[in-house]
């Protein structure tokens, strides 16, 4: 079980260290969005028309690199916390009290925890189900739009 335990302690370590990878990456995104909006805002007073501004900035290419962003932090977050369930459960947590831990439902928990249970040693599966399922449908569906437009181009 030791062997076990410093897997599932790896696993955990690595979700939390790439989590906060993209949690930093985002920020960074974020500010540059913030700086975009400020310009945007200082031409819009200066009278220039909206839609030559939005051209210049390049709004497009902007939200999509947020959204791609927010994409990639979302599944960061997703396997950290799949990671961290499966640690807690290694160390003798129920479902009920990693919930209760991290502040979400029952249910949750129980999904998470077996997602991770089902498929512990595939990064591939792991990764191809949660580019599908960690975002919201409306935001995932903004991000394929996206990409179906670059290749459009």
């Amino acid at each position: 079980m030791g062997a076990r335990r410093t897997t599932e302690r790896d696993r955990a370590i690595a979700g939390l260290r790439g989590f906060h990878q993209e949690a930093a990456s985002f920020r960074q995104a974020l500010r540059g969005y913030e700086r975009a909006l400020e310009r945007i805002c200082r031409r819009l007073e200066q009278g220039e028309a909206l839609h030559e501004v939005m051209r210049k900035i390049g709004v497009g290419d902007l939200r999509a690199d947020l959204a791609d962003r927010l994409a990639q932090f979302e599944a960061a977050r997703h396997r950290m916390r799949a990671a961290c369930f499966r640690m807690s459960l290694a160390e003798g947590l129920s479902i009920g009290e990693i919930a209760r831990l991290w502040g979400i439902s029952r249910q949750l928990a129980s999904r998470l925890v077996h997602e991770a249970l089902d498929d512990p040693g595939s990064p591939a599966r792991s990764a191809r189900r949660e580019g599908n399922g960690a975002l919201p449908p409306r935001l995932r569906a903004m991000i394929e739009s996206r990409a179906l437009s670059k290749h459009h181009h």
